[in-house]
């Protein structure tokens, strides 16, 4: 009796080890496939469009950003700002923007995008075109 239940305790630890091996083995295989399939980061300019995709009015949207000349801080917090940013060249400063925007041949919504872009982008109004897409349904 003690020896049939040292081999059924030995078999069962061997199928248990068995059985882990084989889920070690196969795991990775479905886990590569699923992150080969995963998306790229959003750019700031595909954020920021899908926010104002979900604003009332605006319908499709195309967002571009004009950048300034390369910024180069000057002083004591140099190496601590450019720590946190991830480059030692400095950044480039979006200057202005263009929005292109289904909802934005009228008026009131295109104030309202003007309005949230200049807050959201820390940007001057003068400094954003807003235009009407071209609707090809139309035509």
């Amino acid at each position: 009796m003690e020896k049939t239940r040292k081999k059924t305790t030995s078999l069962m630890v061997f199928i248990l080890i068995t059985a882990s091996v084989g889920i070690f083995i196969i795991l990775p295989m479905y886990q590569t496939n699923s992150t080969n399939d995963k998306q790229s980061p959003l750019t700031n300019e595909e954020k920021l469009e899908q926010t104002l995709k979900a604003m009332e009015g605006v319908g499709e949207v195309k967002v571009y950003f004009y950048y300034g000349e390369m910024t180069d801080e000057q002083g004591d917090n140099k190496l601590f700002s450019q720590y946190f940013r991830g480059t030692e060249q400095g950044t480039k400063n979006v200057t202005g923007m263009l929005v292109v925007s289904e909802g934005a041949s009228d008026i009131f919504v295109k104030n309202e995008i003007r309005a949230v872009v200049s807050q959201v982008m820390q940007l001057p109004i003068h400094r954003i075109i807003i235009v009407p897409m071209e609707n090809k349904e139309e035509k």
